[in-house]
């Protein structure tokens, strides 16, 4: 093969910022679960045939925003009905969390 060639004997190439987003920008990105589904099958098959070992960009981004369902992989399994629940926030924005040590008042 052509990294053989180039490298040694043995090499494997892998892609490790995998994910099923269609762009790099929000505003032209698809979020749309068939074509999120289409995404990953085939850079799963390309991925295959070219012998490229694939490691999923994030497997839970709770925060990610409008890249979330191509990013997270639990995420985009539960879209998929493969998990029983999304990828959940383990707090809110605006809650507060104390300090180790802080008192429970508030007071300092």
């Amino acid at each position: 093969s052509t990294i053989e060639k180039e490298c040694e004997v043995g090499l494997r190439l892998a892609s490790a910022e995998f994910s099923a987003s269609t762009h790099h920008s929000v505003r032209h990105a698809c979020n749309d679960v068939t074509t999120l589904k289409m995404m990953l099958e085939t850079q799963v098959d390309m991925a295959a045939a070219a012998d490229v070992e694939l490691f999923w960009w994030s497997y839970k981004m709770p925060y990610g925003g409008a890249f979330r369902s191509a990013w997270s992989l639990k995420h985009l399994l539960y879209l998929l009905g493969v998990l029983p629940q999304p990828d959940e926030e383990l707090f809110h924005c605006g809650d507060h969390i104390p300090a180790k040590g802080e008192p429970e008042d508030g007071s300092i």
